[in-house]
């Protein structure tokens, strides 16, 4: 990573919390949730992580040394503090591997001990099960396939079709000014050949689904959620699937 952006690294899992769904944003589950949604791209993939610097009118790559698009500080001043963020991978498959084998054994276990660490526990109940929110972020932080479902193992399609994914997150003060397609702009440009790319959003978010229409995504064609809603690309959760393609 590059350091004139470590103090803008530093506030990525700040600014996923302040972002997070207001249901998730109490602890346990506010700490945890950086651990899910921002802390393993920046360990597994900083070359597609971009922050947003307002103070500069710029996004730039937190891994990129000679990123010519990179805002330098002024020399008399502090760095203005990043406001948003997004970053993801451009091959879920080989994301979830290396989740698994490079990001888990990373983990502060100490203070988020995995859900059947004590023997004594029962093993981890179905996500589809009534669990307090924290817990349920547990099984997701130490399961990505069984929980987090990032294979999507009922709808394999869905990777196959968009293997990229993604996360974006911008304060509420810096929403609606044009940044939320800088970032998006800038992360498809470094995505290259990438298939096509798909994100997982709360399905009562209905602002956030508009602005992802505006930049090129739609629903996922399919109904995955048994005929329950009666709408394509809402899954049993009531999350929403969106996807673009790319080139």
């Amino acid at each position: 990573m590059n350091a004139e952006h470590e103090h803008e690294h530093k506030e990525i899992p700040s600014q996923c919390q302040q972002t997070a769904h207001p249901s998730l944003r109490a602890e346990p589950a506010v700490s945890i949730a950086p651990y899910i949604w921002a802390l393993p791209y920046l360990h597994l993939h900083p070359d597609f992580c971009f922050v947003l610097d307002p103070g500069h009118n710029d996004v730039s790559n937190n891994n990129n040394k000679n990123n010519n698009n990179s805002a330098e500080s002024p020399t008399n001043t502090a760095p203005a503090p990043a406001v948003g963020y997004i970053l993801g991978t451009p091959d879920t498959k080989t994301y979830t591997a290396r989740y698994l084998a490079e990001y888990i054994p990373t983990l502060p276990t100490a203070r988020f001990p995995p859900p059947n660490a004590d023997t004594k526990a029962p093993a981890p109940a179905p996500w589809d099960t009534d669990l307090p929110p924290g817990d349920a972020l547990l099984q997701q932080l130490y399961s990505p396939v069984e929980k987090q479902d990032l294979l999507h193992a009922e709808f394999p399609q869905l990777v196959e079709e968009y293997p990229g994914h993604l996360h974006i997150d911008i304060l509420p003060a810096y929403q609606r000014r044009g940044y939320g397609r800088e970032l998006v702009g800038r992360f498809c440009e470094r995505m290259g050949g990438v298939r096509g790319l798909h994100l997982v959003m709360a399905g009562d978010n209905v602002q956030a689904e508009r602005f992802y229409g505006r930049v090129g995504f739609g629903r996922f064609g399919g109904v995955v959620d048994g005929g329950r809603s009666g709408e394509v690309g809402r899954d049993r959760n009531g999350s929403v699937w969106l996807v673009r393609r790319m080139g």
